[in-house]
């Protein structure tokens, strides 16, 4: 279907769609899109379960390509809020001023309402000012990089639209897709660890974004996001407050403590902000599954030395430690399918996988991967998760460890 869409005004499109820009000149999440540019520069394909505010800059005709009409929405205005443009505004101005060596941090968290959605505009507008920057996702259930379970750091290259124009340079395996139990504490020191990582590599960056899950409606919340916010200390803390709930007070109480950190709330609420529900939120996660586990393959190894281990927090120490599973004990459990991080002595990984079998009489382990020869002979040990997945990114239920 051919659709004019006037200059300021904006419309809304769930996917599965394309759209294909014919006429004028329109704005997605802060990125530019005009038919005198070419290849993905002048059309969008947006994934299913998604919604994308397209605003016109100027009066603008789309070939649009989708199944059900009923998911288009024409708006009058646009959808990007003034309060958006405040703290983008604002964000630009504090990099700007920064007379450190060290990249600004800045953090984006809330309950949900767009919290992904904000750092893509940011990161699109910083990329128009020039500045070079990465970007940090914690959010173990939705990531945008690479897989759930997992926590990615990647540069901005380009702009960013969806999970395709970014990559991972380094990625930690978490193995859970909720911070439960001492992950609270594993998954801030493991951002730390990236933060640190990619700022020897990159030492003329101006920022670092960090996208966060939307996990604070509970004591254990708190503790949780406070101790996130302790650890990685971002520079820039923007919230999308909400007055009805307590613990977010306390969240923010917490981190007006610091004199140097810049704390900005958002109060307006986002009245075209597009929830996902929950059978959404999971049908998203299973699709990420099934794309990395469709070139896996089943790979049988030697067990010989090989350790089990699962990671833990040591309190005392405030440190993350890795506990040895006694192979015994652990084919007692429901492990078969539970997702893995395959280590070098080191503990770096070198690959995901799922773990099918542990044969002790005929000493080997039969995994799921994709891993090659080389990798297999760096293979020292076995992390484990606790999520169990089918070869098609289905949940099976839990490893408890």
């Amino acid at each position: 279907m051919i659709q004019n869409v006037e200059k300021s005004h904006t419309i809304l499109i769930k996917g599965p769609s394309r759209i294909n820009i014919l006429e004028g000149k329109v704005e997605v999440f802060g990125k530019i899109f005009s038919p005198e540019k070419a290849g993905k520069e002048n059309s969008l394909i947006i994934p299913s379960a998604t919604i994308y505010p397209i605003y016109a800059l100027e009066p603008s005709k789309l070939e649009i390509y989708i199944s059900n009409e009923d998911n288009l929405n024409l708006i009058e205005e646009n959808t990007i809020n003034k309060e958006w443009d405040k703290i983008k505004d604002i964000v630009i101005t504090e990099i700007k001023k920064n007379q450190t060596r060290n990249p600004l941090k800045i953090m984006v968290l809330g309950i949900s309402n767009g919290k992904t959605t904000l750092i893509k505009y940011i990161a699109n507008n910083l990329l128009k000012e020039g500045f070079t920057g990465g970007y940090l996702d914690s959010d173990l259930g939705q990531q945008i990089m690479y897989l759930p379970t997992t926590l990615n750091i990647g540069e901005i290259k380009d702009f960013i639209i969806t999970s395709a124009d970014i990559n991972a340079e380094e990625t930690v395996f978490i193995g859970s897709t909720f911070p439960k139990s001492n992950f609270k504490f594993i998954v801030a020191h493991s951002c730390k660890s990236l933060i640190d990582n990619y700022n020897k590599i990159h030492k003329n960056s101006d920022f670092i974004l960090i996208d966060s899950d939307g996990w604070i409606k509970t004591e254990a919340g708190v503790i949780y996001k406070n101790f996130f916010i302790d650890t990685i200390d971002p520079d820039i803390l923007i919230i999308f407050h909400d007055d009805s709930i307590e613990e977010l007070k306390e969240i923010e109480k917490n981190a007006s403590k610091s004199k140097n950190r810049k704390l900005l709330l958002l109060k307006e609420e986002n009245r075209y902000f597009y929830e996902k529900n929950k059978d959404e939120r999971r049908f998203l996660r299973q699709s990420q599954f099934a794309k990395i586990l469709e070139g896996f393959r089943k790979i049988s190894i030697p067990l010989n030395d090989i350790k089990f281990i699962k990671n833990d927090y040591d309190k005392e120490k405030d440190e993350i430690i890795e506990i040895e599973i006694g192979v015994n004990d652990l084919i007692k459990l429901p492990y078969h399918y539970v997702i893995i991080s395959l280590m070098t002595e080191d503990s770096k990984m070198i690959k995901i996988g799922l773990l099918f079998v542990i044969n002790l009489e005929k000493d080997y382990i039969l995994l799921y991967s994709d891993f090659n020869f080389k990798e297999q002979n760096q293979i020292k040990k076995i992390l484990l998760g606790s999520l169990r997945l089918s070869t098609k990114g289905n949940h099976q239920g839990y490893l408890y460890l």
